[in-house]
């Protein structure tokens, strides 16, 4: 996923430094201050300044009417600096299309092949306006938005000076369901129309970009017109006779925002810095050995455990072992609170690596993958392994062991359950959909398992599955 690049202050020496969007902690470049970003809602909003000054308001009104022919202007009457605020909308979207095998009547034959078991990945990044009031001439940002210089604000002190901040028209809740729709329009026109699509989103991110618009009011020989100017690239959006009229919602803004709080990034327990790793949801602390996860507005301390490794690494020259995250979700069917392996093999008797399990009578087990791949299509693939083999998971307490860190949260490791879960029995022609898709999913922690690393692959130690490496 493109992410932004944004500009934020320290709190402690009040340097400016640079992070990227979605990222939890930072350190200070200038003072070295380890640094966690947290806010209620989790909305980051972000300004750009204008790149049109006041001054250069009149160059560009008469370069536009020369251009097209037009009088010049007699005089400019009146100009002000507008901020317009965009929503953007970006989410990791894992998707699969179901095609139930129908069927076949005595001496029939299948028209085509069975389409393999896929679990497929898009990016998605859309912004649209959030103020709906006022025709502007711009309905999205008109550009990519990791190619704008984006600051990061916590109220509306600094921009109210410069200029005014037109009001939030559309809440984050339409905003996702307008971002989600437009998603599901694009992936709708690349199914068959007896195919059915399951959509599930992970990494969803909404964000408000305020974007400066310049309204400048002009007589000409004709008479009176207005612009509207672009405030990044100069450009003329919209033109107009008489003056403008804005209009002001009465209502003020729809939703509430809560500011960004940048605090120090330690550990809840001993005061120690914890870890900077910008993107990870857990950070264990180097004096204590205890976990923190990242909730909102604090920390909350989490227990991990390590699996071993069906063999010990050779000593012979050869890497030992990373260590790579899965969420562990214990899986219930029909709203049992968890069912075993053998329960889900009495359903999938073709499930071959279920018929090999050790202990039938464990729960069924989903593990995903929470540490973020080169390939996020491997996921899926990484999963799917995992749910088909059920392996039997030692663990042991976390120690000093090389871990990789945790990007994809708990809420949704379940949902690329789901979708997993729901793929496998789609292809079971005798399965009734309605009555086995819903699922009852428990977490029961986060296991670190032995991964051995050679070249640009990793291997995994437990089902021997290999993938690139992470990023």
């Amino acid at each position: 996923m493109q992410r932004l690049k944004a500009t934020a202050s320290c709190p402690s020496c009040g340097a400016p430094f640079e992070l990227l969007e979605g990222a939890n902690v930072a350190r200070c470049p200038f003072c070295n201050l380890p640094l966690l970003f947290r806010s209620k809602k989790n909305i980051l909003r972000y300004c750009l300044e204008s790149k049109v000054k006041r001054s250069s308001i009149s160059f560009l009104v008469d370069r536009y009417r020369q251009t097209n022919g037009e009088t010049l202007p007699r005089r400019v009457e009146n100009s002000q600096l507008l901020f317009v605020p965009f929503w953007r909308f970006t989410a990791q979207a894992f998707y699969t299309l179901i095609h139930r095998p129908q069927l076949l009547e005595l001496g029939g034959a299948p028209d085509q092949k069975e389409e393999p078991e896929e679990i497929l990945t898009k990016e998605w990044d859309v912004n649209f306006a959030a103020h709906t009031s006022n025709d502007l001439g711009i309905a999205t940002l008109g550009m990519r938005p990791e190619w704008l210089d984006l600051k990061i604000f916590t109220d509306s002190s600094r921009l109210t000076q410069e200029g005014e901040m037109l009001s939030l028209e559309v809440d984050s809740k339409a905003a996702k369901k307008r971002g989600f729709q437009s998603l599901d329009s694009y992936l709708a026109e690349k199914k068959r129309a007896e195919d059915e699509l399951v959509l599930k989103l992970i990494e969803e991110r909404l964000s408000l970009i305020y974007f400066p618009l310049w309204r400048v009011d002009f007589i000409a020989a004709e008479g009176r017109f207005f612009h509207v100017i672009d405030g990044i690239t100069g450009r003329v959006l919209k033109q107009g006779s008489g003056a403008f009229e804005q209009k002001k919602s009465k209502s003020g803004d729809v939703e509430t925002f809560y500011p960004l709080q940048v605090v120090p990034h330690r550990c809840p327990n001993c005061g120690w810095d914890l870890p900077v790793r910008p993107f990870h949801l857990l950070f264990p602390c180097p004096n204590c050995a205890k976990m923190w996860k990242i909730e909102q507005e604090s920390y909350v301390e989490v227990e991990g455990r390590v699996a071993k490794a069906r063999e010990e690494p050779d000593s012979d020259g050869i890497e030992p072992f990373g260590y790579c995250p899965f969420w562990i979700l214990e899986a219930g069917l029909q709203r049992q609170k968890t069912s075993s392996i053998e329960e889900v093999f009495k359903l999938l008797p073709s499930e071959i690596g279920l018929f090999n399990a050790r202990s039938k009578s464990r729960p069924f087990l989903f593990c995903i993958p929470a540490f973020e791949l080169a390939n996020l299509k491997k996921v899926g693939d990484i999963a799917l392994a995992y749910a088909r083999t059920q392996p039997e998971l030692v663990t042991q307490a976390v120690r000093e062991e090389n871990l990789e860190g945790v990007f994809i949260s708990q809420d949704d490791a379940k949902k690329i359950a789901e979708l997993l879960w729901l793929k496998i029995i789609s292809h079971k022609a005798n399965l009734d959909l309605g009555k086995w898709k819903k699922l009852r999913l428990t977490s029961k922690g986060i296991v670190w398992c032995p991964c051995r690393r050679g070249g640009s692959f990793l291997r995994d130690e437990v089902v021997g599955y290999s993938f690139q490496k992470v990023k």
